[in-house]
């Protein structure tokens, strides 16, 4: 039987985990009732600095008591964290998450999360991506890689085909609260230099804006805003489902579920290469996949600019995004002159759903 650790704080991913799991196995199937995804809140996208809790600061183990008088072979389901005695699963975006993602914290324990990952209480280490795998192989070797599984986030394909595009205008979405570390400045300059020289097409911004990007707004034709106030089911039916591509030129990404439920709305991509939004973004079959100017990731490593985080927008601010500007310009514009292409890719990320996510 699982026992799915109540964590108070749960994304739709997490609870979609929880929803597709037998609910004969589950000793807590009343954790999901009437639960909804948690998203980031206006306050925290449109800080000028990212906030750090007090488990990113201290170099914290993220372990977790097993709850009491739970059936002595109850296996605890548990995202990004240890249990400290009994029997559990560990779901994982990427391995930070069991120091909190408190980087500089991981030397002084890899040797006891390596120890108890490999024990038997662990019976499963569920990987979000291969991205995510592979990470645990460089921090924790072989053992750990060969035990680790992929587990992509579970997603029902929406749309079976896509015997056509919108025609003459290209539709693009960009879904994101944290407008500045998701690249929206540079897609949005991007954008506007296609949109002057072509029309033909317009770009959707689902997002938290910060007051400072009002004035290139208004100068961008062809672009709504939208706040980030959706219900998931809600962007699926209104947005993904009339849109052509999603724009996620993101900086700070772990996997990216909007890029996943865009595959199984047909949605053709132009996409970042961070983490592990290579494994839904295949460069010139079902989009495009562009080296981004600053990045939290080096490969499946932190770099510099992830042991920085909470000033990454400055980061972003003094960096120059002129040539990522340039490819985006260029990615966009491919999808608004030729409609085979767009019509192929949309068509590449419907085969790329079935045959890597849904099988």
């Amino acid at each position: 039987m699982i026992y799915f650790f109540p964590h108070s704080y749960l994304r739709d991913r997490q609870l979609d985990t929880i929803r597709r799991w037998p609910k004969g196995d589950i000793l807590n199937p009343d954790i999901v009732d009437g639960r909804k995804g948690k998203q980031v809140s206006a306050g925290y996208a449109n800080a000028g600095k990212l906030g750090m809790s007090w488990k990113q600061k201290i170099p914290l183990l993220n372990i977790k008591l097993r709850p009491r008088n739970l059936p002595q072979g109850a296996v605890v389901y548990v995202w990004g964290a240890l249990i400290a005695s009994g029997k559990f699963i560990v779901d994982l975006d990427n391995p930070w998450s069991l120091v909190g993602y408190n980087l500089r914290a991981m030397p002084f324990y890899r040797w006891l999360i390596k120890r108890v990952l490999l024990s038997n209480r662990c019976r499963e280490i569920r990987c979000m991506s291969k991205a995510c795998r592979e990470s645990l192989g460089v921090l924790f070797g072989a053992k750990v890689y060969g035990k680790a599984k992929v587990h992509y986030p579970h997603m029902p394909q929406a749309v079976a085909s896509v015997e056509r595009t919108s025609g003459e205008i290209c539709r693009f979405l960009f879904i994101g609260t944290q407008f500045e570390i998701k690249g929206g400045e540079a897609m949005l300059k991007a954008f506007k230099h296609i949109y002057e020289r072509r029309g033909s097409c317009y770009l959707d911004v689902i997002t938290h804006l910060p007051e400072e990007y009002n004035t290139l707004i208004e100068s961008c034709k062809g672009v709504t805003i939208h706040d980030a106030r959706f219900s998931r089911s809600d962007i699926h039916a209104r947005f993904m489902k009339n849109a052509d591509v999603l724009i996620l030129p993101t900086y700070v990404e772990s996997f990216g579920m909007v890029a996943l439920e865009a595959l199984s709305h047909g949605l053709a991509l132009i996409a970042t290469d961070v983490y592990a939004l290579r494994e839904m973004t295949q460069d010139s079959v079902n989009g495009d996949l562009i080296p981004p100017p600053i990045s939290i990731w080096d490969g499946v490593m932190p770099s510099a600019t992830y042991y920085d985080l909470s000033n990454i927008k400055h980061r972003i601010r003094v960096t120059d995004t002129s040539e990522f500007e340039l490819r985006l310009e260029q990615a966009i514009e491919h999808f608004v002159v030729d409609p085979a292409w767009r019509l192929h890719a949309r068509q590449a990320s419907i085969r790329l759903m079935e045959e890597r996510f849904l099988c």
